[in-house]
């Protein structure tokens, strides 16, 4: 095994060039002086190490036992008193806990955002009155921010000039690093002031209930906060809840009036305001820098940190890394997403987030571009920007020809995502989907969506719809594949239509696509095995990933199953190369619930003993899930040895994927009980150099440590990836148009979806997320008038199939399966086209299998249990418990009440978690697993699914608390049900939205073995 070389520390550097000033006009080239140094450096201007680079910060939000929110002497809390920003858990989250029912999902969507469009309109006709040349800043971010914030916290007797006077001379104390007691001065009065109101106020809320987050504070006697608490965060929520909203609008508004296509973009699709949001705090994060201290000895991005430093962590530093973002200094909406920190990570994630981004993306923005016609920067006076603690604009006088009349009455607030425009809403295009598996189907749900009177119809050159979800989703992850049960009800709307055994090119050319649909989406993946590019790749014994996928998964262009000898490597390590190592090392015996053809699997796997899989990454950045990894080391009889990792490099509960490795029997301290029926090779930081042999495999020749090593092998299965096929009739139509934009749209009635637009990157989820901005695209395109709604569409080929041709093949499958297993698919082209077109079968949906849309689920009891530590699951397990609520006996427990050992069998568990820590079960569901682990009660016949949430820029933990829980309860003998949700905190889905998907498809697989309502 290769050992880690032990990292060189060295002392902090001295940045003594640094000065305050500077540091206020503009510091982002400071910042990327600091960045290029390494990113930590003792700062003598400010009295404190300043940590500038991405990775550095987010070690400091992982790691609270070593990096406190409780600063000595913190200027925080000298400023406004010791508020939950400078508490570390468990002190901290007993406070938020108190603070977070304001700020619910619910509580935001149908309290608050009809507040923010009241206060937007009120402040916006001010505004108005005011006229060209009005600043828009203080003449109305501010005070509409303050507004905002006086309804939310419920401090009536404040007016917005008291709230924005507050708040600017509490942040201004907060980052008094110069020490002017002048500052000093002014947010004394202001301390005072907000207490001589408070006080009114709790008088005022103890007799005059409302929403507000005072009457909240006092509703629940037994766990009052107490009166200095409540003080000092009604002072930090005046200063982050007034400011940030005010300093992301400003800065969003003069990113829209300097870079005219992208505003052009978004006034055509209003649903990117949201996008517009979250670049806009990347780029100049409002909050820039907040304080923490270190609590022992450490080393921080290689230096020297010690016991007491007091650490300023950069985020206005940190979202513009050169090494995270590409021109991470331009404003771009289109560039990938990654998770940037302006709402900071870990136990300190913003509690108003939600809130924030309702009031700045869902409200004032659209309001001041929808209104305001031809706002502009004014012509004589430029607009100014200051600060690095907090930055913002100074000022941002603007000028309008017109004015778009504001409604009157109750504003509608959207409760599904981003409102269509009346145009979209009234708008009937004929629209042509070329492949209906995840990206296709999720379009057409969202085109719907859009656009409910749209006439769609999904082609697909095999007779059977879903695609990736029928064919590639390994057949042993029935959880996975069970998505598609979700766009069953897809099809039952009367203008939504499946073409199925229908090849563009062939029955149908591509121009008549575009000649005969008002807009067309090409979604047709990419599934061609990506070659290997060395000498050898072209010998018989080499195999696409691909191909054995799908020759598993009955799929019919696959007739020939190889065979793959004694020895077999596979080159590559992610997710694909996990699945057919999977495949390949289980036995049909472990099969149990799939729907994998046992022919196939028998002759693929009968004279395989040794198995090699090759990746030429570290073990630490491997592209495996680890919670796959977790589930080869179930598998019986099969010993595990790796080349190329030191596990003793990181201590255990540091690194998933290593603690994943360390679970496989011989990699680490597992034993294998008996003789191994097969041996696992994993070969890491290994570069395969040629394939060996004459006309076939004979072996392989790697580059591993520095030295040759040569395998003897029977065939190799390259996993690296899949490209278009070049001789597909697509991919000739698309080379004759230019590239697609980032938004998948090639021109005006033309877009791609899927792998077929971004590449074969990208889960089911991401395509669901894709999916409703490009249909926001198609309709922006309609609403401009650039796409025409005037088409007919094609009437389908005499040799066509249609859904209902799909539910007899459906069918027919499930009801002529094989023992164990699912489905046993027909796989031959043949067989399905003769199935779909015999009308004698007779299928009638049965809808009580089918949970979307609120279908009752009969006699089923659901617990909902969660482990949290910042709040958000146990908000994601009130949402969870609200849409279930009238369909079934539903409950909500945190897991900190939970015995394990009285788990019903009778009911069915639904459990969220969060990570914690260093990839810790949180505080409150520790000893419920420690129960599991210690105790080991028999839960035989238990039920559950698992979810846990995480952040995935916390690549070695994401969601490692959820996946402990999850390998305890499957220990002491309970069932797991379907795939282990996640939901990636910084990606752009809200929790409760993914957690809402993957409990549907949960509940379709209970459903499905439940027994039938009387």
């Amino acid at each position: 095994m290769n050992k880690n070389k032990p990292m060189k520390t060295r002392p902090a550097p001295v940045a003594n060039w640094v000065d305050l000033k500077t540091l206020y006009d503009d510091p982002f080239p400071i910042y990327e002086r600091l960045r290029r140094e390494g990113g930590v450096h003792w700062v003598p201007s400010v009295n404190r190490y300043l940590i500038t680079s991405y990775d550095a910060v987010i070690t400091t939000e992982h790691d609270q036992e070593t990096y406190s929110a409780n600063e000595t002497d913190s200027l925080q809390i000298r400023a406004m008193g010791h508020s939950m920003l400078r508490r570390d858990d468990p002190e901290h989250y007993r406070e938020r806990r108190q603070w977070q029912s304001v700020f619910k999902p619910n509580a935001v969507k149908n309290v608050w955002t009809h507040t923010f469009h009241e206060k937007g309109r009120e402040q916006l006709a001010r505004f108005i009155d005011k006229g060209p040349g009005a600043d828009l800043i203080w003449d109305f971010s501010a005070p509409f921010a303050a507004e905002c914030l006086r309804s939310l916290l419920g401090l009536y007797n404040a007016s917005a000039e008291d709230l924005q006077r507050w708040s600017q001379t509490l942040i201004d104390a907060t980052g008094n690093y110069g020490d002017d007691p002048d500052v000093w001065a002014a947010g004394k009065r202001s301390f005072d002031e907000v207490d001589v109101a408070l006080d009114e106020m709790l008088e005022w809320h103890l007799h005059n209930r409302d929403h507000s987050l005072l009457s909240s504070l006092l509703s629940s006697p037994e766990e009052q906060m107490p009166l200095e608490k409540i003080r000092a965060n009604i002072k930090m929520s005046i200063g982050g809840g007034l400011n940030e909203p005010r300093d992301a609008l400003g800065v969003a508004a003069w990113a829209m009036l300097t870079h005219p296509d992208q505003r052009r973009a978004v006034e055509r699709d209003p649903s990117l305001w949201s996008t517009v949001f979250d670049e806009t705090i990347r780029w100049v994060a409002p909050i820039g820098l907040y304080s923490r201290q270190t609590t022992k000895r450490t080393v921080l991005a290689g230096v020297e940190l010690p016991e007491g430093a007091r650490l300023g962590i950069c985020i206005l530093s940190a979202n513009r890394d050169e090494s995270i973002w590409d021109r991470a200094d331009k404003f771009d909406i289109y560039r990938e997403v990654k998770p940037h920190l302006a709402f900071s990570k870990g136990t300190h994630v913003c509690l108003g987030a939600r809130a924030a981004r309702a009031e700045v993306a869902e409200v004032a923005l659209p309001l001041l571009f929808d209104h305001l016609k031809g706002l502009d920067l004014h012509p004589d006076r430029d607009p100014t920007i200051g600060g690095w603690v907090f930055r913002g604009m100074l000022s941002l006088p603007v000028t309008w020809r017109d004015v778009k009349p504001l409604a009157k009455g109750r504003v509608p607030v959207s409760t599904g995502g981003p409102t269509p425009s009346a145009t979209e809403a009234e708008a009937t295009p004929h629209v042509a989907i070329v492949g209906s598996g995840p990206a296709g189907c999720f379009t057409a749900k969202e085109v719907q969506r859009r656009m409910p009177g749209a006439h769609i119809d999904l082609f697909d050159r095999l007779p059977v719809p879903y695609g990736l979800l029928r064919y590639g989703v390994a057949g042993d992850h029935q959880g996975t594949k069970a998505v598609s049960r979700q766009f069953d009800r897809l099809f039952d709307a009367p203008n939504v239509r499946f073409i199925g055994n229908t090849t563009i090119g062939q029955q149908v050319s591509f121009d008549a696509l575009r000649t005969n649909y008002d807009a067309v989406v090409l979604a047709s993946g990419v599934r061609a095995d990506r070659p290997l590019e060395i000498p050898g790749n072209l010998l018989t014994g080499v195999v696409g990933a691909g191909s054995i996928t799908r020759r598993l998964n009955g799929h019919p262009d696959e007739t020939e199953t190889p065979t793959l000898g004694r020895r077999v490597a596979i080159v590559g390590q992610g997710n694909v190369a996990i699945d057919v190592l999977r495949l390949l090392s289980i036995r049909a015996d472990e099969l149990k619930g799939s729907d994998i053809d046992d022919a196939v699997h028998g002759k693929l796997t009968r004279e395989i003993d040794t198995l090699h899989i090759i990746g030429r990454s570290s073990a630490e950045k491997a592209r495996f899930d680890p919670v796959m990894i977790r589930e080869l080391g179930g598998f019986s009889a099969i010993r595990h040895r790796l080349h190329g990792v030191d596990l003793d490099s990181v201590p255990e509960g540091k690194d998933a994927r290593l603690d994943a490795l360390r679970t496989l029997p011989g990699a680490d301290s597992v034993d294998l009980e008996g003789e191994p029926r097969m041996m696992v090779e994993w070969w890491f930081e290994t570069v395969p150099e040629r394939i060996d042999g004459q006309a076939q495999v004979e072996g392989i020749t790697l580059r591993h440590g520095g030295e040759t090593v040569a395998l003897a092998l029977d065939s190799v299965i390259t996993a690296i990836g899949f490209v278009p096929d070049p001789e597909d009739a697509i991919s000739h139509a698309l080379a004759e148009y230019p590239a697609a934009s980032e938004t998948g749209r090639v021109e005006a009635g033309l877009y791609l979806a899927g792998w077929l637009r971004r590449g074969a990157r990208g889960t089911i989820p991401d395509q669901r997320t894709d999916a409703r901005a490009l249909a926001g695209v198609i309709g922006a395109d309609i609403a401009a008038g650039e796409v025409h709604c005037t088409r007919q569409g094609l009437s389908p080929h005499e040799e066509a199939t249609d859904i209902d041709g799909w539910r007899r093949i459906d069918h027919l499958e499930r009801t002529q399966t094989s023992p164990g297993r699912v489905r046993t698919k027909l796989a031959t082209l043949e067989a399905l086209l003769a199935s779909a077109r015999d009308e004698s079968l007779v299928v009638e949906r049965a809808s009580h299998l089918n949970t979307g849309d609120g279908d009752s689920l009969g006699d089923l009891a659901v617990s909902i249990l969660f482990g949290t530590e910042s709040g958000n699951a146990e908000l994601v397990a009130e949402e969870l418990e609200q849409a279930l609520d009238g369909r079934c006996a539903v409950d909500v427990a945190d897991l900190g009440d939970v015995d394990p050992h009285s788990l019903d069998p009778t009911r069915f568990y639904l459990i969220v978690c969060s990570t914690y820590g260093d990839g810790e079960v949180p505080g409150g569901a520790q000893d419920f697993y420690a129960t599991l682990r210690d105790d080991a009660p028999d839960l035989s016949g238990v039920r559950f699914a698992s979810m846990g949430l995480g952040d995935s820029s916390y690549t070695r933990t994401y969601s490692r608390g959820g996946e402990l829980l999850t390998e305890a309860l499957l220990a002491c003998g309970a069932t797991r049900i379907g795939e282990f949700g996640r939901h990636d905190a910084s990606g752009s889905l809200a929790a409760s939205e993914v957690a809402l998907d993957w409990a549907e498809g949960v509940l379709n697989l209970v459903a499905s073995e439940e027994p039938s309502p009387p």
